[in-house]
């Protein structure tokens, strides 16, 4: 057994985690026993968190070092001090991990004036957010972004250790930024030495490792199989913290932020088995921007444990064709995972005050602030419960747009790649296109407060893009960001589509749609029709297309569940 593993076992403050699993032999290292945690941080990780703000600090703001601490402090907290928001937590971000804000023995300082007066007047920004966390009585963890990029303040830095070391990379999608290979044990202890800088500096709550910034962080298609190089790097970050926990008396949380499911955990080679199975983590963040996280598959390794569950929601790089979307998208969203299960719900990108950053939206995030966080708080309000689009949200480099998919190699994190559309209509009419929609709403035993019920179904064809407009639908939006001008229009379809498109809901025939706005709508349907959670929603062609034309795409699929006001 190793020196460190030693020293994790006989650390003092320590009662013995649970083993949720039971007598099985543990994964990575077969004599790794679960790390002993004090009651004092059983209780801090257990506390309640109706939101998580993982909160962008910076974001890209040139302007942001050497301003009055107090002016950014007023600003950066607006909504946090906002009425009746149920906010509970903050992750701050404080850059993408490669340079600092603050005065870092180890990672470069931001090469900005402001910063530089910061550093000359012993200003830590870092440290001060820190401290009016605590004042507010709201958590504060330290976002680590564990494979950021390198262009913090706009332009792209020449990083010293990366000019240094290029053999330490790995190199994706193109550009000019390499992504640190955790496989190698030098890139191990240098990221474990910010990590401790970090640790012993800052008075806050929690660290949480951000691997949504980003996957790759071992070499692509061999993630999986060097799963023991990430495990033994989160065996010695969290000895760091236990040790930082016990010299200054009060505990020191670890957060990760995860792709939203298990078979994502394991295309980026993160064995979330084993790092709750030997008390490596306290808090786990979900996915980023993928509607449809499996709680469900992550329940039974926290159970018995400590270990809270927290999906997330972005809305910038957001669900392709869903970026700032009207409230009753968050609302459908946030009920769907507290029905699941969920601990809490984390946000990101968010507007945090009325001028900053996606001007028009703040009212409706405000109003996700003060809703979203209970299901109390969501009961009776409408809804809208949708199918996703895969890829998106970041632009064709990074990600590829749904239109032009391929299968990402590099990573799982932030692809959407298990969504199910777009998705063609069999030119034959012969079977079904199945989609399944997540509804939380009990609507059958909510009808006598119901004013509707419709599905909205958006298409593309492909075939009636050289007809005059006045014999089309209405073009539409699909999505914003990500896309070339930020804007994707379907392909209208010809007028009378409405006649030769059938639905079905949980294999029940619905009654002809009617054109609206672009969209082919099923209203007037029955409560007794939709189940609580999963709901099977099949398409079909009810007339024949010739074999060599392009399919029909179903392009968006929503179901809107409407309340009558009180």
């Amino acid at each position: 057994m190793s020196l460190l593993r030693t020293l994790l076992l006989l650390a003092p403050m320590m009662l013995v985690l649970p083993n949720p699993a039971g007598d099985l032999p543990l994964r990575g290292d077969p004599g790794a026993k679960p790390v002993q945690l004090s009651d004092e941080h059983l209780a801090a990780a257990r506390r309640d968190r109706r939101i998580i703000i993982n909160f962008d600090t910076i974001s890209g703001d040139r302007n942001f070092g050497g301003r009055d601490p107090a002016e950014l402090v007023k600003w950066k907290f607006h909504v946090i001090d906002a009425a009746g928001v149920q906010i509970d937590s903050v992750w701050w971000c404080w850059g993408e991990g490669n340079q600092s804000p603050w005065p870092s023995s180890i990672m470069p300082l931001y090469d900005s004036e402001g910063y530089r007066r910061w550093k000359e007047q012993g200003i830590d920004i870092a440290a001060i957010f820190a401290e009016e966390s605590r004042k507010r009585g709201v958590e504060a963890f330290y976002n680590y972004r564990i494979n950021g990029s390198d262009n913090d303040l706009g332009p792209f830095s020449k990083l010293p250790m990366k000019l240094k070391h290029p053999e330490w990379l790995i190199h994706t999608w193109p550009g000019p930024v390499g992504l640190w290979n955790y496989a190698i044990p030098e890139v191990r202890r240098y990221k474990l030495s910010i990590l401790r800088e970090i640790a012993e500096r800052f008075d806050y709550d929690g660290i949480s490792l951000d691997f949504a910034r980003v996957c790759p962080v071992l070499p692509p298609g061999k993630a999986w199989a060097n799963r023991d190089k990430m495990n033994d790097f989160m065996r010695e970050f969290r000895s760091i913290t236990q040790q930082v926990a016990q010299r200054r008396g009060r505990p020191l949380l670890v957060g990760a932020r995860i792709p939203e499911n298990l078979e994502g955990c394991r295309f980026d080679g993160l064995d979330i088995e084993t790092w709750v199975r030997e008390g490596l983590v306290d808090v786990l963040a979900l996915g980023i921007r993928n509607f449809d996280v499996d709680i469900a598959a992550f329940r039974p390794i926290v159970a018995g444990t400590h270990v809270k569950l927290y999906p997330s929601v972005d809305d910038h790089h957001a669900s392709d064709g869903y970026a700032t979307p009207p409230i009753d998208i968050y609302r459908g969203v946030a009920a769907n995972w507290w029905r699941q299960g969920a601990d809490g719900i984390q946000t990101f990108n968010f507007n945090h005050a009325p001028d900053f950053p996606f001007r028009g939206v703040w009212e409706t995030h405000l109003k996700a602030y003060r809703e979203i966080g209970s299901p109390k708080t969501l009961h009776r309000k409408n809804k809208r419960f949708v199918a996703q689009r895969r890829g998106g949200g970041h632009g064709p480099t990074v990600i590829p747009n749904p239109q032009d998919w391929t299968t990402p190699r590099w990573m799982y994190f932030n692809t959407n790649m298990l969504a199910p559309l777009p998705a063609p209509l069999a030119n034959d009419g012969k079977a079904d296109a199945l989609l399944t929609v997540n509804i939380a709403d009990d609507v059958d035993a909510e009808r006598e407060h119901l004013e509707g019920l419709t599905l909205r179904v958006l298409l593309s064809d492909p075939s009636a893009k050289g007809l005059p407009e006045q014999k089309r639908l209405q073009e539409v939006i699909v999505a914003t960001i990500g896309h070339p001008d930020s804007r994707l229009l379907n392909i209208p379809p010809a007028k009378g589509i409405e006649n030769l498109v059938e639905a079905r809901l949980n294999n029940a025939l619905l009654g002809k749609p009617i054109s609206d706005g672009g969209w082919l709508v099923f209203d007037r349907l029955s409560p007794d029709q939709f189940a609580v959670g999963a709901n099977l929603v099949g398409l079909r062609l009810t007339r024949p297309r010739p074999r060599t034309a392009e399919s029909i795409l179903i392009e968006k699929l929503e179901v809107e569940v409407r309340y009558r006001r009180p």
